[in-house]
C-alpha cells in the first residue's frame, strides 16, 4: 500500500497528502518495466529470470503475448527546417563570425596593490 506523506501547499500553505509507492512497489513496477522491455525485443530467457524475481517478491506475472521485434521499426527522424523548407543547409563555413555579446577585458588587474589609496 502507498504511503501517504504529508506536503505542504505552496499556493494555499494548508497541509496535503501524497501518494508514495513503497520501495517494494518501486521495484514490483521497475522489474515489470523491465520484463516487457526485454519481451519487446524478443528475451525471453532474460524475461523469464525477471519473472522468477517478481515471483520471489510476491509479485503477480501478467501473461503477456510477445511481441515481434520486426513490428516495432524505428520512427523517421523529424526533418529539420532546412530540409522542410528546401534551402540549402547552413554550414559554419559559411557563417560570419558573430559579434560578441560583451567585450573582451582589455587587461587583468594585479594583486600589487599598485593604484590603491
Amino acid at each position: 500500500m502507498p504511503e501517504q506523506v504529508p506536503v505542504r501547499s505552496v499556493r494555499t500553505g494548508g497541509i496535503d497528502y501524497v501518494e508514495l509507492p513503497t520501495p517494494e512497489e518501486a521495484t514490483i513496477a521497475a522489474l515489470r518495466r523491465e520484463r516487457e522491455g526485454y519481451l519487446r525485443y524478443g528475451k525471453s530467457d532474460r524475461a523469464a529470470q525477471v519473472e522468477v524475481e517478481l515471483r520471489r517478491l510476491g509479485a503477480s506475472v501478467d501473461p503477456v503475448d510477445p511481441v515481434d521485434p520486426d513490428e516495432h521499426e524505428p520512427a523517421e527522424p523529424p526533418e529539420s527546417e532546412s530540409e522542410a523548407g528546401g534551402g540549402e543547409q547552413e554550414t559554419a563555413v559559411d557563417n560570419e563570425p558573430r559579434e560578441r555579446a560583451v567585450p573582451a577585458r582589455k587587461g587583468r588587474r594585479t594583486g600589487d596593490g599598485a593604484g590603491h589609496a
